[in-house]
């Protein structure tokens, strides 16, 4: 017989967490022409850069912008701010020397280590996740050659059809009034749509600008929502590929315009990293059998995850803060500043998303008698939304705080509203059997009867009833005219051998 198996190698690949760790930044802040008389908030936003990597690790560099609002020893609101340069790595099994890293990064938490009238000491924590491109060659059978009858399996998959990675500035303008100091604007961004054309990405999202500043000896904040849309050229991109995109501030600046009418002019450039992945299938062989021959069969199961989506949706998280009994009662609020939002699980059902996490910011408020305060607000929330998922997917997920509303209730009791905006991509993991080798064994004893009989199961296909029986398919639907396909179970399918004479 002619034994002649044909072999391929599939050389999937998909979007996938290689390692995740935690940086913490310190920083020490020295306040010049004045003495700090009462810290208001501190915030830190983070970005982060790859480096060198290696196999099984990959370091990076990163800036940690440190920003407080304080009063001075005459009441005054000011901000102090500072730049923090760190560098840290990450490791993992995953990680190779050819991995193009795309680092993703959240700040979990900024706290005040030390506040003195001349000195302020920080310490900020962000959580780093480096999103890779996983997959390794598989080899399969994909054909056994004459006289081998083999039955496949359809095995769906995606392949890195093209990256790249940009940056675009943007500007806007943001109305204010009676302010006459700058203090400070946070940034922060969030993708909003993606869509994969011939050779290029078309991105879609949002800029927020939460803009603080000084208006006489109190001080005022205003947020500024900049849509914004980039055309991304990705060699190898086409229609129809599942498009993957890191978006992050990379730097800002804003400035205050005077005039009658004041206002910021907000600059920031947005980094963005993109992948994008065409779907492919294959038919590796996952059975095989001989009429003549015993078959020497080496096979594995492999799991192929799938990237099904990548979307945002919109959110709002609620609450209430009580405020302690040694802090003034809130009159009016300020300021809010300083928000985050750190998700801590993404969980997929069949249609739907629980995502669990922390929305927080803080808000300076005045008392009745005119004395400046503030509260940090955590919120813990856990939300569930509709989404084209099965159980079982793994989810990843980042967001922002694109918006906060306070209200001041009776008894020292703040409501909370935050609105939030969250991006999340999944994968679905695809198990398959397939025949990695095959090699003819000895030849198979002929059987002695003359009819070989075999009761079905249900649900069995033409391939089931063929190799119970040691005969081939074509044999089975000759020798057993009207059978129908799938077996419904419990049919006597026959097969019958002319038996030679001794």
């Amino acid at each position: 017989m002619a034994f002649e198996p044909v072999y391929s190698d599939l050389s999937p690949s998909y979007p996938t967490q290689l390692a995740a760790g935690q940086a913490v930044i310190e920083a020490r802040l020295l306040p010049a022409g004045f003495t700090v008389g009462k810290v208001l908030s501190a915030s830190a936003d983070v970005t982060v850069v790859p480096g060198e990597v290696f196999t099984g690790e990959a370091r990076y560099g990163g800036k940690a912008n440190f920003r407080v609002l304080v009063l001075d020893g005459e009441g005054i609101c000011r901000s102090l701010d500072y730049v923090a340069e760190f560098s840290d790595k990450l490791t993992g099994e995953g990680i190779t020397a050819q991995t193009s890293p795309a680092l993703s990064c959240c700040v979990l938490d900024t706290d005040i280590v030390l506040a003195t009238e001349h000195e302020i000491k920080l310490a900020c924590v962000a959580e780093v996740r480096l999103i890779g491109v996983g997959g390794e060659s598989v080899r399969c059978l994909t054909g056994g050659g004459d006289g081998i009858y083999t039955h496949d399996d359809r095995l769906d998959f995606t392949r890195l059809s093209g990256s790249c990675n940009e940056s675009r500035s943007f500007s806007d303008t943001v109305s204010v009034s009676n302010i006459d100091e700058l203090l400070f604007c946070e940034p922060r961004c969030c993708i909003v749509k993606r869509t994969c054309g011939s050779d290029t990405v078309t991105v879609e999202g949002i800029i927020i600008n939460d803009v603080t500043g000084r208006s006489g000896d109190t001080v005022v904040s205003v947020r500024q929502e900049t849509p914004f849309s980039a055309e991304l050229a990705v060699t190898g991109a086409h229609g129809g590929d599942v498009c993957s995109v890191l978006a992050q501030i990379q730097s800002s600046h804003a400035e205050l315009v005077g005039g009658e009418s004041s206002s910021v002019a907000c600059d920031c450039t947005v980094g963005f990293v993109c992948r994008t992945f065409s779907e492919d299938v294959a038919n590796p062989v996952c059975d095989a059998f001989s009429v003549t021959h015993e078959l020497l069969i080496s096979g594995e199961s492999v799991k192929v995850p799938i990237p099904v989506c990548e979307e945002t949706f919109f959110e709002r998280v609620e609450g209430k803060v009580t405020l302690d009994e040694n802090m003034p009662l809130a009159d009016k609020i300020l300021s809010t500043c300083g928000s985050r939002l750190s998700i801590t699980a993404a969980l997929a059902e069949e249609g739907k998303l629980t995502v669990e996490g922390m929305a927080a910011c803080s808000i300076v408020y005045c008392s009745e008698d005119g004395q400046k305060a503030s509260a940090a607000v955590e919120l813990p929330f856990s939300l569930t939304v509709s989404a084209n998922l099965k159980e079982g997917d793994v989810v990843t997920a980042r967001g922002i705080v694109t918006n906060v509303n306070v209200k001041i209730r009776r008894d020292g009791e703040l409501e909370i509203k935050a609105d939030i905006a969250v991006e999340y991509s999944a994968c679905r993991e695809e198990v398959k059997y397939i025949i990695s080798e095959l090699a003819v064994g000895e030849e198979r004893a002929l059987p002695t009867g003359a009819v070989a009989i075999h009761i079905a199961r249900k649900g069995e296909t033409l391939w089931d009833a063929a190799k119970a029986l040691g005969t081939t398919p074509e044999n089975v639907l000759l020798q057993n005219p009207g059978i129908a396909l799938p077996l419904s179970g419990g049919e006597r399918v026959l097969t019958y051998r002319c038996l030679s004479e001794k």
